[in-house]
């Protein structure tokens, strides 16, 4: 049994509340119409900032460093000019020299503030502003500041934008700078040597007052440091960068030391950081402390090195501990901490092994990446604030907030693909767009008087859980709501039936979507379909059993290790531990049960051994609300433990996204685009011919046809048909195939959740078998 899961993580329940009357006890989908529920206005996953950037002034080039106080916003970077919103690049520019100060309400830029900084390559990359808010300290790369010389450090008054007479001398590069809470201290980090004129290696300690006298706080680092921080209670002063000792002591890239005589603190032991150097180089980019919890994010170098962010426990009374990592690949720069919300730029590309997390998905310029992010404070866990940047590097460089809106500095141009360069704010409230319409509903009716809508979820910007009411032509209100939680990666999708109908008219369906605060247009109308005068002929179980599969496993045993086969093969499973028996089944009405599995150890196999098909079909029913993935069912060579060769399998991702394949000359697989971890019964199906030819190999779920592709004959071996659980290393769909943390297979080999009805049949089954199949279940019509 593979066990991956990170340490602090939680599950994160995906739910999609469906309204029907099969699934909600004492509910009808006919009270429903009677009563049609409003649009759901709340939504307790909302983010606190809006995922639309407000009007703000732009620069015309990188932004590195943000400070902000007193409703002003200081950015600093490599850019000689602001310009207003809109304008584009040439347009309008106004000269800053490397600093610029913006209103934090407007966006608006601060005339009065114009120092000039100079150099051989000037640059500003570290800002901060002193407890009182009456000094900014700047620092970077210069040797002059309104023609005075400073070396690479300097201060101005936030009142007059003047120079002040704080002139301590870096020699190198300042990355960071952090004064204690009192305002008496000033920490510096970079790339320096010394620091005036004394030896430093790379942090070293100033007073605030007068010139800045040298502090004898000197910890002894082995490369550069990119950020430092300063806990609220003054005990320790936390230190990030590229390097993997302090004070002689191996600590790869982050740190804690004393703030007063720089030794280094026992509390944060070694173990702490989530990455390891003799296999991969991770630097630390940005620290960021709320209350007792510092949050730290990391950069690797190298194809799977820690790229995320990690919490660590700051408590002076348990100790300094990891309380949870995210283990996102791509390159995490910038973090800031909004009311319960971790904010996170990044150009994230592959979360397949955090909760809420998606795969590496390739595009025409390389991956799909997402540059902004939100997480919970508590595990990490992504939440719903998704705007896009587009960062021509590695991502958003800067963040900075004054506790209700966000201060976003980088090499971008575009924000949300409109034009916006260097500089942006995100200020409080939800978005201001109104939410997409989904697609066109699919409607079936299989049985008397009922109508069966499906559609794909959409997903916003800022809101997780979102609201969709659905439309019955002939009718102004809405027959019934439902509701389901969503990200642009990981789109359930959504059922309702509705009863009652009258039999022999054709009706169209459409739905519209709500945030909570804005209402999306209806969608298109789905094909006109005519209510169903009759019932299907036979049950599901008999349609199935007609359908002459090789076995049928109803699962639905209460007690005992006998999985039986309801055909006259005889081929019975077995029962592992890590199985419940007796649990609600996919057929309602029928009183038929099914069987959870822990996604631990959970298994049913088949108790004999027989060769694998060449042609065959798998058919089962599922439910779960799992974020770690597992596989629903599969063929192995071994029974209990995980098998050496396997295949032939359909499994899910920790998204939610569903996976068959077989194992050819390649790994052959199709992958559903939607997601079906929304605690809701699903019907899949998956289909291979040895015959060959053209889309040999297919995919459907809820009776609909998801993908089918060519495919080589799989091998052939000996083994046992697995639910449950096995092997899934190397199912990696990465085409790079280079992540050493692997994309799109799973954190768990075993799945947690629900089955019922599994059956394999030794031929293909077509498209109207599949369609009957469904229909023949009341979930279906």
């Amino acid at each position: 049994m593979k066990a991956k899961i990170l340490l602090g993580f939680t599950a994160l329940v995906v739910a999609a509340a469906m309204a029907t009357g099969m699934q909600i006890p004492g509910a009808s989908a006919a009270a429903a119409s009677a009563a049609p529920a409003q649009l759901d206005s709340s939504s307790a996953s909302s983010p606190n900032i809006s995922a639309q950037a407000s009007p703000s002034w732009q620069t015309n080039n990188t932004v590195w460093a943000i400070a902000q106080a007193k409703g002003v916003v200081y950015v600093g970077g490599q850019f000689t000019s602001v310009r207003r919103p809109g304008d584009p690049l040439g347009t309008g520019e106004v000269t800053r020299s490397y600093l610029a100060a913006f209103s934090a309400a407007t966006g608006a830029l601060i005339t009065s503030f114009d120092p000039t900084i100079s150099g051989s390559t000037p640059g500003v990359y570290a800002l901060a502003v002193s407890p009182d808010g009456q000094t900014l300290y700047v620092g970077g790369l210069f040797n002059k500041v309104d023609g005075s010389y400073r070396d690479n450090l300097a201060a101005l008054s936030t009142s007059t934008g003047a120079l002040t007479g704080w002139d301590p001398a870096a020699y190198g590069k300042v990355n960071s700078i952090a004064p204690n809470p009192a305002g008496t201290q000033i920490y510096i980090g970079g790339s320096f040597n010394q620091l005036d004129q004394a030896s430093r290696t790379y942090v070293g300690a100033v007073s605030a007052s007068g010139s800045g006298s040298l502090l004898p706080w000197a910890p002894v680092l082995n490369n550069a440091v990119t950020s430092i921080a300063v806990t609220p209670d003054d005990s320790q002063v936390l230190v990030g960068g590229y390097f993997q000792a302090i004070n002689g002591v191996t600590q790869n890239a982050a740190g804690a030391v004393d703030p007063v005589t720089g030794t280094t603190t026992e509390r944060w032991g070694a173990n702490i950081v989530p990455f390891d150097p003799p296999s991969c180089t991770s630097a630390v980019k940005d620290i960021v402390i709320s209350g007792s919890t510092a949050y730290i994010g990391a950069e690797g170098t190298g194809g799977g090195c820690f790229d995320g962010d990690f919490a660590v426990s700051l408590s002076l009374t348990r100790g300094d501990q990891l309380a949870w990592q995210n283990a996102c690949l791509g390159a995490t720069q910038a973090l800031a901490v909004i009311n319960g919300w971790l904010y996170k730029g990044s150009h994230a590309h592959d979360c397949a092994y955090a909760p809420g997390g998606f795969p590496q998905v390739p595009d025409a310029s390389g991956v799909v990446t997402h540059h902004l992010l939100d997480q919970s404070l508590t595990n990490g866990t992504l939440g719903h604030w998704t705007p896009g940047t587009n960062a021509t590097l590695l991502g958003p460089r800067a963040m900075g907030t004054d506790g209700s809106r966000l201060f976003l500095g980088g090499d971008f141009t575009t924000v949300n693909n409109a034009p916006q360069q260097g500089f942006a704010i995100f200020g409080p409230g939800p978005d201001i767009a109104k939410p997409s319409p989904p697609a066109a509903p699919t409607v079936t009716s299989t049985s008397v008087g009922v109508a069966s809508v499906t559609f794909t979820a959409v997903s916003t910007p800022d809101v997780g859980t979102l609201s969709y009411a659905i439309y019955r032509s002939g009718r102004g209100a809405p027959v019934a709501t439902v509701t389901a939680t969503s990200w642009p990666w990981a789109l359930p999708v959504l059922h309702y039936r509705e009863t009652g109908l009258r039999p022999g008219p054709a009706y169209t369906f459409q739905v519209r979507v709500s945030d909570g605060t804005r209402v999306s247009a209806k969608s298109p109308a789905s094909a006109p379909v005519t209510i169903a005068s009759k019932n299907p002929a036979h049950t599901y179980q008999w349609t199935v059993v007609h359908g002459k599969p090789s076995f049928y496993w109803l699962l639905d045993q209460r007690s005992g290790r006998v999985a039986a086969d309801s055909t006259s093969h005889h081929f019975n499973g077995v029962y592992e531990p890590g199985t419940t028996q007796g649990v609600a089944g996919p057929v309602p009405g029928s009183g038929q049960s099914a069987t959870a599995f822990n996604g631990v150890s959970g298994l049913v196999y088949s108790a004999a051994s027989v060769t694998s098909p060449a042609t065959f079909s798998i058919e089962a029913w599922f439910r779960t609300t799992t974020d770690t993935g597992g596989k629903i069912i599969g063929f192995g060579n071994r029974r209990t433990r995980e098998s050496s060769r396997y295949d032939r399998q359909i499994y899910m991702m920790n998204d939610g996204q569903l996976v068959f394949g077989v194992q050819s000359t390649s790994l052959e697989t199709i992958e559903t685009p939607d997601v079906y971890n929304d605690g809701q019964w699903h019907y899949v199906v998956a289909t291979f011919s040895s015959a060959g030819g053209p889309d040999n190999m297919s995919l459907y779920v809820d009776g609909r046809l998801i993908g089918r592709q060519t495919a080589a004959p799989a091998g052939s071996y000996t083994g046992y048909w697995r639910v449950g659980g096995d092997n899934l290393a190397g199912w990696n769909l990465d085409p790079w195939k280079h992540n050493s943390q692997g994309t799109t297979e799973p954190i768990s080999y075993f799945f947690s959740g629900s089955i019922g009805d599994v059956a394999v049949y030794p031929r293909a089954l077509s498209a109207a078998q599949v369609a009957a199949h469904y229909a023949a279940n009341a979930l279906s019509h």
